[in-house]
C-alpha cells in the first residue's frame, strides 16, 4: 500500500511519461484519439526487476497504419516496457523502449539483443570470479540456448531441467533429452553435483545406471 503523498507522486511520474511519449507522436494523430497508459508493476518472477513500467498506446481503428512501420496503429494497441521504476524514468528511456516509427524512437532487434547480451554478460561477470568459472558458465547457457530454441522458445520451470516436449516426435524428443543430458554433463564434467545441475535420475543414461547396478 501507497501512502497519500506516494500515490501522489506516482501520478505526477505517470503524467510525465505519458507526456514524454506523446511528444513522440504528432498533434494530428493525438487528436485521433490516441490514449497513451502508463502502469508500475512489480515482477517476483527469477530474473525480474522489482519494480518495471509498462506503456500501452491505444490506437482507434483504422484501415491504415496511423504510424507509418507500426502495424499495432492499425490493430489497435502498442506495448512495451522500461525497466525501471517510474520515477527513475528519463525521456531518452522512454525513446529506447519506442521503435523508430515513433519520433525518435530507438529500439530495434538490434537494440535489443544488445541489451540481452549486457544483462547476461553483467550477470556472468557478478556471479562468476574466476576465468574458468566464467568459462563454465559461458559454455552451460551457450547449451541451454541451444535448448530453449528446441523447446519452442517455453522456459523451464525455476531451477528445473527442460521438459521433454510430448508433441515433438520421438526423434526430436530423444534429441532434447541430450541436450538436457549435455547442459549437465558440461557442469558435472566441472565437479557440479548432479542434482545442483538440474538433472534427475531419471534424466541419467540407462547405460550409466546398468553399470551402476553391475
Amino acid at each position: 500500500m501507497f501512502s497519500a503523498n506516494e500515490n501522489m507522486a506516482l501520478r505526477q511520474h505517470k503524467r510525465r511519461i505519458i507526456q514524454y511519449v506523446e511528444e513522440t507522436m504528432s498533434e494530428d494523430l493525438l487528436d485521433e484519439g490516441v490514449t497513451v497508459l502508463a502502469m508500475q508493476v512489480s515482477c517476483r518472477a527469477p530474473g525480474c526487476v522489482p519494480l518495471e513500467t509498462v506503456i500501452t498506446i491505444i490506437f482507434p481503428p483504422s484501415s491504415d497504419e496511423l504510424l507509418p512501420g507500426l502495424p499495432e496503429s492499425k490493430t489497435g494497441k502498442f506495448t512495451t516496457k522500461v525497466l525501471m521504476p517510474m520515477s527513475d524514468i528519463t525521456k531518452d528511456d522512454i525513446l529506447e523502449a519506442l521503435p523508430p516509427a515513433f519520433e525518435g524512437g530507438r529500439q530495434t532487434m538490434e537494440s535489443l539483443c544488445l541489451r540481452a547480451r549486457d544483462v547476461m554478460l553483467a550477470q556472468i561477470t557478478q556471479l562468476c570470479t574466476s576465468v574458468e568459472s566464467k568459462r563454465v558458465m559461458a559454455q552451460y547457457l551457450q547449451e541451454c540456448l541451444g535448448e530453449y530454441v528446441e523447446n519452442d522458445f517455453e522456459a523451464p520451470e525455476y531451477r528445473e531441467p527442460f521438459p521433454v516436449n510430448e508433441s515433438k516426435s520421438d526423434k526430436n524428443e530423444i534429441g532434447m533429452r541430450v541436450l538436457s543430458n549435455r547442459t549437465a554433463d558440461i557442469l558435472i564434467g566441472r565437479g557440479v553435483d548432479k542434482d545442483e545441475a538440474g538433472v534427475s535420475k531419471k534424466d541419467n543414461n540407462p547405460g550409466d545406471q546398468k553399470q551402476a547396478g553391475e
